[in-house]
């Protein structure tokens, strides 16, 4: 029972240490309660009315989330918000609700992981039925643009569009990317953080993603940054995996005659390679510079 109330209120204070040490890195984070249960068996970190945000960039507000941990492993806990969530950012004229929100936060010596599983998140006319994401955060901030500032990996299912697309539908069956951010971002306002971070040499290495839409899956991966005028550039490699049954959709849909189609499979069958898992790829460089 000591050890219990004795770490309950370490983790009270440590709570309000990390807080502060956020709000130092210009992040802003506020609750209107805190809370330590679980006696004698889980330690249960309770927070209503939880918010964070970064200026005007962003704001995320939970109702109500916990995280519970046992007494014997502090550096594992399970995190809770069964009431979900909203979120506004910057540039999106609409608010972003979750229905429900779960996770784990794992605290180790040189990175904390935190893996966390959003249901049926929904806005701006959009609503996918579930997004999970994998963020780990270096224990070190990085002191330039060849560290590590944030690796991430993020999966979307079922994306429904505000409008369908010819040829593709309204559906994104399945949207995965994995990244890394090079370079630390500094405190303060997002644009002047976001424009340091550039000068420093800041890049977002794209290790890998996968869309599939409707007879559409692409691949990529590449390097992406900002210019002087704070607009995206970027040198990937995208792989567009079985195009005959991308041209078949176009065909059903009527953007390409049969003849036609034919004519195409012939020249692109041609140009394809034959991966490991017996499917074509049509890769090609793509370019993005000067809004181009």
């Amino acid at each position: 029972a000591a050890y219990w109330v004795l770490t309950a209120n370490r983790l009270q204070a440590g709570l309000d240490k990390w807080a502060a040490e956020w709000r130092a890195r210009g992040y802003e984070l506020g609750w209107s309660k805190e809370a330590v249960a679980g006696f004698p068996f889980a330690f249960r970190v309770m927070l209503a009315d939880a918010s964070i945000a970064r200026g005007n960039s962003y704001r995320v507000t939970v109702p109500e989330i916990s995280g519970t941990a046992a007494p014997w492993d502090l550096s594992r806990w399970r995190l809770a918000a069964p009431r979900g969530g909203s979120g506004t950012v910057q540039g999106v004229d609409a608010t972003i609700t979750a229905q429900s929100l779960s996770g784990d936060i794992v605290l180790g010596a040189d990175a904390n992981d935190l893996s966390v599983s959003v249901l049926r998140l929904a806005g701006a006319g959009a609503a996918a039925g579930e997004l999970a994401a994998r963020l780990s955060l270096p224990r070190i901030a990085p002191r330039g643009h060849g560290d590590l500032g944030l690796a991430a990996s993020m999966r979307l299912f079922h994306l429904t569009l505000p409008k369908p697309v010819k040829a593709l539908g309204d559906t994104i069956e399945n949207f995965a990317v994995d990244f890394r951010i090079m370079g630390g971002l500094p405190p303060g306002d997002w644009r002047a953080a976001l424009a340091a971070w550039r000068d420093d040499g800041g890049t977002v290495e794209l290790t890998q993603s996968d869309l599939q839409w409707g007879a559409l899956r692409l691949e990529a991966d590449g390097t992406l940054a900002l210019d002087g005028d704070m607009q995206p550039i970027a040198a990937l490699r995208a792989s567009i995996v079985d195009h005959a049954a991308l041209l078949d959709a176009a065909v059903a849909a009527g953007m390409l005659s049969s003849r036609n189609a034919v004519l195409v499979k012939l020249v692109l069958d041609v140009i394809a390679s034959r991966g490991a898992d017996g499917q074509t790829r049509l890769a090609a460089p793509v370019t993005v510079q000067d809004g181009k």
